[in-house]
């Protein structure tokens, strides 16, 4: 079946991760900043995850997630669009002996996609890469390669609903990122709202609403929103 007419989420939106310095660079700053066992819990505990359970990681970047998750289930499919990511966390994978780990080149829309059904999903910072009509496509197709009840774990920048001004809202942001992460930081932010494509909270949920997801629970930390989900089946 001819596929054309699919969104390239290949192309570059915002940071380009497909030289291998900048992805070297891009995990020294994630260590750095992100407390990972944390995070790899929190997903854990929403996905429910046992020595039984199969994940897709959709967005995995440079590992550290599936990774994680890979001590506490029986395997992890993790997938992304860069070829230096996949290579760079294919290497950790191999330096720390994980064997239940399958990294793939792919996306929401295109590439790798697990060969059996998974009992759960995640994926983080990864779906505002993909304009609204795409995200709907993702997310039904996420949906599609759940088992029944499976879950998602959803975390992306998402913008409050019911703003009455989004210039006062946007450069209120933009000041507090500059205040806490300075001119570089505010540099980015400014360029993500401009080119890429984060979405209203109530068009999130809609989407998701229409995929076929129920959410469960939802938490807004700072810039970012997660929404736990299940799939509910007829």
């Amino acid at each position: 079946m001819d596929h054309s007419w699919l969104y390239d989420e290949r192309k570059q939106i915002g940071t380009d991760y497909a030289d291998d310095e900048r992805v070297t660079e891009y995990d020294t700053g994630m260590q750095r900043l992100r407390n990972v066992s944390q995070e790899v819990e929190k997903v854990a505990q929403a996905l429910i995850v046992s020595p039984f359970t199969t994940i897709w990681e959709i967005g995995c970047g440079t590992g550290e997630m599936a990774l994680g998750l890979a001590a506490r289930c029986r395997h992890v499919y993790a997938t992304d669009v860069s070829p230096a990511m996949i290579r760079f966390a294919r290497r950790k994978a191999t330096e720390r002996r994980v064997r239940n780990v399958t990294f793939q080149d792919g996306g929401f829309l295109s590439g790798y996609v697990p060969p059996e059904p998974v009992d759960g999903a995640v994926s983080q910072l990864t779906l505002h890469h993909l304009p609204d009509m795409w995200k709907l496509t993702a997310l039904r197709r996420v949906a599609h390669h759940l088992r029944p009840n499976g879950r998602l774990f959803l975390r992306d920048i998402v913008y409050p609903s019911g703003v009455p001004d989004y210039d006062a809202y946007f450069a209120g942001l933009i000041a507090t990122v500059r205040s806490a992460g300075g001119d570089d930081l505010a540099d980015e932010t400014i360029a993500h709202i401009r080119e890429e494509y984060s979405t209203f909270a109530w068009i999130m949920e809609e989407m998701l609403k229409q995929s076929g997801f129920s959410v469960t629970d939802k938490l807004t930390e700072r810039f970012t929103t997660s929404y736990i989900c299940i799939r509910q089946w007829p």
